[in-house]
């Protein structure tokens, strides 16, 4: 087994005992960062130890008038230049090895090898350059696992006896003028002594190795568990379908996710770094009075946007902090509420209109038996002969009055107690064609024209004939009155669509106010003085029980417009085409 792979086991099973990863973590490399750090260390070591070591050596050569150009100072010169050539060599292997431990087992062979003949080239056991052997075993230790520290160790004990021995024997050759002659006993002591310095420095290196190794371990598995908790986090926070930001102590925007950005319409580059108010205006209110540990403040605020939807968020702030507890800024959470509010409108005005409808229903009833039974005591009171002109002209006034009561109870009666749908086959374009060629003839337009635009190909639907003729008539009648005190025209205008079917009927009249545009759905809600405020009431009910939509646009002096959506159904899932309509 190689030393990095030891040294990768311990790290895995450290991190596997400590804590579970989310993300498949890769596999180890001797390419780690740590070790490419330590190398750059020992090379930078190496150089400068050999720079003052041999360097000083030379310059006491100097002071002391040595030949410089003897045998010693040659292995000095040798010995530098060589160290920084190998240095240029492991600078460029560094860069462009991906594993490191064979360059790191290299290195410390080498350095070996210069040790091994520095110690020969001056003196051997007497040599005073002995103890660069220790420091390339406590080299190891820094760079390398507890076995390729222990094989270092040794290489080095037994490099050592062997220079010292084959030195003092001759059995090595050393440059002319050199000679390493001492007596048995100095020999011992030597290396001895030096033996005893490598066996110490060995177990302080083997003791340091094994702390270096358990250390990279946990620190790999802390570097791995803070990994997986940066992914998950990452992973929460884009998944999260609220809005999610956070803010410093200045309430300026520090992170914001993608869910945040689309509720807003905008983009984290432009979000990030400016005040929230322009975000969220009027947060401010929510943040007056939180501390750095207040508790967590609920709220909802109603955005105007300009050029888009209003816009209404259910708004949750608690305070952000770090592990030590000091305060960074703020976490605001927030949702989207604007279609569930327009939904609690929708319920509790179809609620309220139910109510309605149903004490329409009752109070109509009652009022319809009573009518009738005027209605034919003032027919006999016409036909008596001793009824004067003013009597006959009263009683004319009440049966208008009392044939005008009746039409409203009657449309009170198709607005609270509708008739079943009787839903058949039709042709909605056919259908509006007629509908607009029949209103047209209505004396009572005053000018008003009424233009239809349906196009040339049918649309077929399924649906009640009769309820969509009352919905269309409803609508043109309404655009006609409020195009006569505009401009006099109203369009009537068929859109299919690939799911639905779209009918708008424009009017170029005066407008709604925006404070009245709630409130035209409402029952008996009108702005006209003959009118009864039923006719869109009954639109909303016939077009809800067709599953379609009413949407009203309106700019007071440009006119309003009222689309109705249909939905396709059966197996009129989209309009012909006027190819398919001339094949029919």
């Amino acid at each position: 087994m190689s030393a990095a792979a030891e040294a990768s086991a311990p790290a895995a099973a450290v991190a596997e005992a400590e804590t579970v990863s989310v993300v498949a973590a890769p596999p180890p490399e001797d390419s780690a960062p740590d070790l490419r750090r330590r190398l750059t260390y020992l090379m930078l070591f190496r150089v400068a130890l050999i720079t003052l070591v041999l360097g000083a050596t030379t310059l006491l050569y100097w002071l002391g008038d040595a030949d410089l150009g003897g045998p010693s100072s040659l292995v000095l010169y040798g010995i530098i230049g060589t160290t920084y050539l190998l240095t240029i060599i492991y600078v460029v292997a560094l860069r462009r090895l991906r594993g490191l431990t064979g360059l790191a087992h290299t290195q410390l062979a080498v350095d070996l090898v210069i040790a091994s003949l520095l110690v020969h080239m001056t003196g051997g056991a007497q040599s005073a350059y002995t103890f660069f052997f220790p420091l390339t075993i406590i080299g190891a230790a820094t760079v390398c696992s507890r076995n390729a520290t222990i094989w270092i160790s040794m290489m080095a004990a037994l490099l050592f006896i062997l220079v010292g021995l084959f030195t003092w024997m001759g059995l090595l050759p050393m440059p002319a003028g050199l000679v390493a002659r001492v007596s048995p006993i100095d020999l011992s002591r030597s290396l001895g002594l030096n033996l005893a310095a490598i066996v110490g420095v060995s177990m302080l290196a083997l003791n340091l190795a094994t702390q270096l190794q358990r250390t990279s371990a946990s620190l790999a598995s802390e570097r791995t568990a803070a990994a997986d908790l940066l992914t998950l986090h990452s992973d929460i926070v884009r998944c999260l379908s609220s809005g999610l930001l956070t803010v410093d102590p200045w309430d300026m925007v520090l992170t914001v996710n993608q869910s945040a950005c689309e509720i807003l319409s905008t983009t984290p580059g432009a979000a990030v770094g400016g005040p929230i108010e322009s975000l969220l205006p009027g947060l401010a209110g929510l943040l007056v009075g939180l501390g750095p540990k207040g508790a967590i403040q609920r709220g909802e605020l109603a955005i105007a946007r300009a050029g888009q939807p209003d816009l209404v968020v259910g708004i949750s702030i608690s305070p952000l902090a770090d592990h030590g507890g000091r305060f960074l800024g703020r976490v605001v959470n927030f949702q989207d509420l604007t279609d569930l509010r327009k939904m609690e409108v929708s319920v509790k005005q179809a609620e309220r209109l139910a109510m309605v409808g149903r004490l329409s229903a009752a109070v109509a009833h009652e009022i319809r038996n009573p009518l009738a039974s005027i209605s034919g005591s003032i027919e006999l009171l016409r036909q008596m002969p001793q009824s004067d002109d003013d009597s006959h002209a009263l009683m004319v006034i009440v049966t208008r009055e009392i044939d005008r009561l009746n039409a409203l109870l009657s449309d009170l009666l198709d607005y609270a107690n509708p008739r079943p749908l009787k839903v058949a086959p039709l042709d909605l374009s056919e259908l509006v064609r007629d509908t607009v060629r029949v209103f047209g003839q209505d004396r009572g337009l005053a000018g008003v024209t009424v233009d239809a635009r349906t196009g040339e190909h049918s649309v077929p639907l399924d649906g009640d004939a009769a309820k969509l003729r009352q919905v269309l008539w409803n609508l043109m009648r309404n655009a006609a009155e409020a195009a006569a005190e505009g401009g006099g025209h109203v369009v009537v205008e068929l859109r299919p669509g690939s799911e639905e079917v779209a009918i708008r009927v424009r009017d170029d009249g005066p407008g709604i106010p925006r404070e009245l545009r709630d409130r035209v759905f409402e029952p008996f809600f009108t702005t006209k003085s003959q009118g009864t405020g039923l006719g869109l009431a009954t639109v909303l009910n016939l077009v809800t029980d067709h599953r379609g939509t009413v949407q009203l646009e309106s700019q007071p002096g440009h006119g309003t417009c009222l689309t109705v959506r249909l939905p396709y159904t059966g197996e009129r899932g989209r309009p012909a085409s006027p190819s398919e309509e001339l094949e029919r």
